[in-house]
C-alpha cells in the first residue's frame, strides 16, 4: 500500500491532470450540461463540477497505476483506450445519478448516461494524450549519465532513470531502477533483450543485474550474493558464478 500512495501522490501530479481538470470544470460551469444549467444557479456549478471533475481524475488515477502494475504495460494507445473505457464504466452513472439529484431537468437516463460516458471517456483519452505528450521531455538526463535502456521507457517517467537489477516474480519482472520499482508483464529474457546500452549480467534464471550498480559480493552459508546499489542481496547460482568470479566485483 505505502508503494501505492507513492506512486499515486507522485502521478497525481502530473501537470496534464492540472490543465484538464481546469479546462472540463470550466466548462462545465459555463455550459451547464447534463441538465445543470437548469437546475443550478452558476454559483452552484462552479462548486459542483470542478469537485466532481477532481474527484473523476483522483479515482481515474488510481484505476491507471492499478491498470500498469496489476494488468501488466500495454502499448500506449491501446491502454489508454483501455483505461478511458474502465473509468467511464466506473463514473459515467455515479456522476449522472449525483446530477439528477441537484439538477431539477436532467436528461432522461437513456440519453444521460450515455452522454456522461462519452465525456468521461473523451476526458481520459485527451489526458492520456497529453500525457504522452509532455512525458518524453520530462526526461532528460544528464549527458554524462549512463544511457536508458528501451526497457525503462515502458515506465512512468519518475521512474526512468538507470536500472540497477530485474527479478522474475509470478508472471512479472520488477524492474528496479535508481529511482524506483515498477512490475511489467513479460518474461524474463524478453526484458533483458529491452537492457541494450546498459552493461549486465544475468545471475540467476530469475535476476539479472547491472554491473555499475552492483557494489560488491559476499558469501552467506556457503551461497555467493551480490550487494546491489539498492541495498537488495541478490542471488547468484552455480550456472553463472563463473561469469560473476570473472567479472572482478569487489567484496561486500
Amino acid at each position: 500500500m505505502s508503494k501505492f500512495l507513492a506512486l499515486y501522490r507522485r502521478v497525481i501530479w502530473f501537470p496534464a491532470l492540472g490543465v484538464i481538470w481546469g479546462v472540463a470544470s470550466l466548462f462545465g460551469i459555463i455550459a451547464g450540461p447534463f441538465g445543470s444549467a437548469i437546475g443550478m444557479s452558476l454559483g452552484a456549478r462552479a462548486l459542483f463540477w470542478p469537485l466532481v471533475i477532481g474527484a473523476g481524475i483522483l479515482i481515474g488515477t488510481a484505476v491507471q497505476i492499478l491498470l500498469h502494475h496489476r494488468l501488466g504495460q500495454r502499448a500506449p494507445w491501446r491502454e489508454a483506450s483501455v483505461l478511458a473505457a474502465l473509468v467511464a464504466l466506473i463514473l459515467s452513472w455515479p456522476i449522472y445519478w449525483l446530477t439528477v439529484k441537484l439538477a431539477h431537468d436532467p436528461e432522461p437516463p437513456g440519453v444521460g448516461v450515455p452522454r456522461m460516458a462519452g465525456a468521461i471517456f473523451g476526458l481520459s483519452i485527451a489526458t492520456s494524450v497529453l500525457r504522452y505528450w509532455i512525458a518524453p521531455k520530462r526526461v532528460r538526463p544528464p549527458s554524462k549519465t549512463p544511457a536508458i535502456a528501451r526497457l525503462v521507457m515502458r515506465l512512468e517517467p519518475g521512474l526512468r532513470s538507470p536500472l540497477v537489477r530485474l527479478a522474475v516474480r509470478d508472471h512479472y519482472v520488477d524492474v528496479v531502477t535508481q529511482t524506483g520499482a515498477a512490475s511489467v508483464l513479460m518474461r524474463l529474457a524478453d526484458a533483458i533483450a529491452e537492457t541494450e546500452g546498459t552493461p549486465g549480467l544475468q545471475v540467476h534464471r530469475a535476476h539479472w543485474v547491472a554491473l555499475a550498480a552492483v557494489r560488491g559480493q559476499l558469501r552467506e552459508n556457503g551461497k555467493l550474493f551480490l550487494k546491489m546499489a539498492d541495498g537488495a542481496l541478490v542471488p547468484v547460482s552455480r550456472t553463472y558464478q563463473g561469469a560473476v568470479e570473472a567479472a572482478g566485483f569487489p567484496a561486500a
